[in-house]
């Protein structure tokens, strides 16, 4: 070993001590639900792994985790060694009793959990389905009621005053500190007569526990990732308004994340998950945490943007006005930049419903379409989808989809809502066999000021955020820019923001991140690197998007990765190393070698 290689083996070893010597903050969750989250599954059928826990080897109600220390249902801040029970009665468990224990055997640590869980509840009051208790964030509701335990009618109230206690009690005496990092959740079968109002009430719920926290520790937990499950098609309490609910935030809100549980069992009761499907939610939360937290030892993530930028923007442009062909594509393509351009067929073939202003033909959108843009549809006549029987629900979209396609050569696999209308019959309608739509956007046109887009692009930089932008005209038509300029101008910043910001289409961009919030994967250490096994359950004939690898180590020389017979390109730096990857390939063998490595 030479001069230089002893001296940065000896500079690593004494990092290594360095930050064996630091304290971290302890991991801590919160769960919270009805009865699904309580706990409805005999404890005789846990998992063998869990079993083995148990000191009662007979009804395996009592034993404890190593690591997992619980607050459950108590508002005194006390925590005690975790072992599955539910609310009321010893000898019951559900999915979160996987998640903690797949947790320990990450961490090898312990950590804390603080979890509020009542069956047979909802989030809207009044609701005479259930026990006239209400997760409901309703400020004005909440200024009227008090916690379940103080006599009132608020489970909302009940868990965050459970958190306060834990954190005065315990977690802000703990050494190093704690970090909240996830909130997990499972409910909604309760809500089924309230289902139209199931978007707007857990979407403020969620917001409410975030602020809460922020409030109460002074930390940014706005972003605090939350992680649920869907309700099985098979539950008699199932309605597609709350599925369409739930997977219209998960695709609004990048820190939330929905896991599938549309043909997992149930018990006899058509009510309560069995023990196969709470095994299937308590894995698919772990690996979902796994994701986000890098629990695994590799240093391997997916990254959250393509090239593991900080941020993206997809800008699309409503309507088909010709000078999107003949100014905004020819810009965009200078940068290297490609846009969404959403049509309604009917009014390029119709100049009775040109409204005076001029349009792309079909022929010029063929040729953006080979360039590398994406035409996609904003309905054939530009109606309001939510006041549209079902058959011209289907007659607006599929027409204009068959129109594109035959125009175009590229079938649209998105859609852009006119005049915005939507709700979640729609979304779920619109959506079905397309990779997304359009339900968020900011507006880019009449308002707009160089230094407004200026703090768009700070703002989604530092929420690391996907922005989706709505432009009609340039020059004319419907909010047009007062100066041109403006947009010119601004793309041209955003170029030089390349490195930290994702330019793509509408079509990429919404492709690339549900895969990456729905992809989990399996890692394996090897004699000389590591396998990573992924696993997606999106249609891989729709979503087709390659994504990022990241693996965060230091002082990587040579990296040889390779999904089945094909090598992967790799892209080293100091701290990371970066690759692209079939999430639909198969296994993936990383071999590495480091500066101070003998291979």
């Amino acid at each position: 070993m030479n001069r230089k290689t002893s001296f940065l083996v000896l500079i690593y070893l004494f990092s290594t001590v360095l930050l064996l010597a630091q304290k971290n903050p302890v991991h801590v969750f919160i769960t919270a639900g009805q009865s699904n989250t309580d706990g409805r599954v005999s404890n005789k059928l846990l998992p063998w792994y869990i079993k083995k826990l148990a000191s009662d080897t007979i009804d395996f109600k009592e034993g404890a985790y190593k690591f997992c220390k619980i607050s459950q249902n108590r508002n005194d801040g006390c925590f005690v060694p975790y072992f599955p029970k539910g609310r009321i009665s010893e000898g019951y468990w559900t999915y979160d009793a996987v998640t903690y224990y797949l947790l320990e055997q990450a961490l090898q640590k312990d950590f804390y959990v603080v979890k509020y869980a009542v069956g047979g509840t909802s989030i809207q009051y009044p609701n005479d389905t259930v026990k006239g208790r209400y997760w409901s964030a309703n400020s004005e509701w909440l200024k009227n009621t008090t916690s379940f335990e103080k006599g009132g009618k608020s489970l909302l109230l009940s868990f965050t005053n459970a958190i306060d206690a834990s954190i005065d009690h315990t977690l802000s005496k703990l050494d190093g500190g704690f970090q909240i990092d996830a909130f997990l959740w499972h409910q909604g079968e309760s809500d089924d007569r309230y289902a139209g109002k199931y978007y707007e009430n857990l979407k403020e719920m969620i917001k409410y526990v975030r602020n809460h926290l922020t409030e109460k520790t002074g930390k940014d937990y706005s972003r605090l990732p939350f992680v649920f499950g869907s309700i099985p098609e098979s539950n008699r309490h199932y309605k597609p308004e709350i599925k369409a609910a739930m997977q219209r935030i998960a695709n609004e809100d990048l820190n939330v994340y929905l896991i599938d549980m549309s043909t997992q069992e149930l018990q006899k009761d058509r009510t309560h998950f069995n023990e196969k499907s709470a095994e299937y939610l308590g894995r698919g939360i772990y690996k979902t945490l796994d994701k986000i937290l890098i629990l695994n030892d590799s240093g391997f993530r997916v990254a959250r943007y393509k090239k593991d930028k900080t941020c993206a923007i997809s800008y699309t442009f409503d309507d088909g006005l010709a000078e999107h062909y003949s100014l905004v594509a020819p810009a965009m393509e200078k940068l290297g930049f490609r846009g969404t351009f959403w049509v309604n067929g009917r009014t390029i073939a119709d100049t009775a419903y040109q409204r005076g202003f001029t349009r792309m033909t079909w022929k010029q959108m063929r040729k953006m379409a080979n360039n590398g843009h994406e035409i996609s549809s904003h309905g054939w006549t530009h109606r309001n989808v939510t006041k549209l029987s079902p058959e011209e629900l289907r007659y607006e979209l599929e027409h204009n989809d068959t129109v594109i396609f035959n125009n175009t050569g590229v079938f649209p696999r998105t859609f852009c809502y006119p005049g915005n209308a939507k709700n979640n019959a729609t979304i779920a309608y619109a959506e079905e066999n397309r990779i997304a739509s359009r339900v968020k956007q900011f507006s880019v046109g009449g308002k707009s000021t160089r230094e407004s887009l200026d703090e768009c692009v700070v703002e989604l930089l530092e929420n690391h955020d996907w922005g989706v932008t709505m432009t009609h005209g340039i020059t004319y038509g419907y909010d047009h820019f007062k100066d041109a300029n403006i947009l010119w101008e601004h793309l041209k910043k955003v170029k030089a923001q390349e490195d930290k910001i994702w330019v793509g289409t509408f079509r990429e961009v919404a492709a690339y991140v549900k895969e990456q919030k729905a992809i989990t994967y399996d890692i394996a250490d090897t004699e000389k690197g590591f396998s990573v096994t992924p696993e997606l359950a999106l249609d891989k004939k729709l979503f087709t998007e390659p994504l990022t690898a990241v693996i965060e180590q230091n002082n990587i020389r040579k990296v040889v990765i390779r999904q089945g017979k094909k090598r992967l390109k790799a892209q080293i730096f100091p701290d990371k190393v970066l690759f692209d990857f079939n999430p639909f390939g198969g296994r993936i063998e990383v071999e590495i070698r480091k500066l101070y490595s003998h291979y």
